[in-house]
């Protein structure tokens, strides 16, 4: 088994802080065991539905990884822009401009300047209703 430490709450519907200027704060926060193949850097905390249609739910934790030796597209990521981020699905991504979307009809594509964000993470796994 693995420790990863959970640094804070996700969400799909708005941008939120996160505490991660270095991996030695991670230490501080909660940590979570996981089977010792995970690749995780660190976990967040979903709290919202936004990606539901994934089998991934409110409460779930996210393991994120700062690496995939995946393509990324249609997968869910954590994006950086301005200092802030957001857990989207990267539904198409090139040099000029992204879109990442939810799986919820309400909420709509995020388009955004390719040179305005940074795919901080991609979701390499979940840790399913962690907390209710």
């Amino acid at each position: 088994m693995k420790h990863v430490f959970v640094a804070g709450d996700a969400y799909t519907t708005h941008f939120f802080d996160l505490p991660l200027e270095n991996d030695e704060e991670l230490s501080l926060f909660p940590s979570i065991q996981v089977a010792s193949y995970h690749v995780a850097n660190f976990a967040l905390m979903l709290r919202d539905t936004g990606l539901l249609g994934l089998g991934i739910a409110a409460g779930d934790a996210l393991l994120i990884s700062n690496f995939s030796l995946e393509p990324i597209k249609d997968r869910p990521v954590l994006i950086r822009q301005e200092g802030q981020f957001i857990v989207r699905i990267a539904a198409d991504v090139n040099p000029v401009e992204c879109v990442f979307t939810t799986t919820s009809d309400v909420d709509t594509p995020l388009i955004l300047p390719s040179e305005n964000i940074r795919i901080a993470g991609v979701v390499s796994g979940i840790i399913p209703h962690l907390e209710p």
